[in-house]
């Protein structure tokens, strides 16, 4: 199963995109700056600022081994879901 994840480069910066979308919000909860939210046919791709430590964030993830507020991630969904409805 493919989550739709690759690397780009925005304005002169790497940058990080998904289709997941509670990857991204997990990546917005934790501080990736959302520089971009892109149609691509039905869906929307989330286009992040990259960090170092992306790769490990998103491993740890879909381990179950990186732990957020859970208010803080519940209020992201929200506002995430506002953004797709509203772009």
């Amino acid at each position: 199963m493919s989550t739709g994840q690759s690397n780009s480069k925005t304005a002169g910066q790497t940058a990080f995109e998904t289709r997941d979308f509670y990857l991204a919000c997990f990546l917005r909860c934790t501080g990736y700056d959302l520089v971009d939210l892109r149609a691509e046919g039905r869906h929307k791709v989330f286009v992040f600022r990259d960090r170092p430590s992306r790769r490990e964030d998103v491993m740890g993830f879909y381990g179950d081994a990186i732990r957020v507020r859970p208010l803080a991630f519940a209020a992201t969904i929200k506002d995430m879901k506002g953004l797709l409805h509203n772009a």
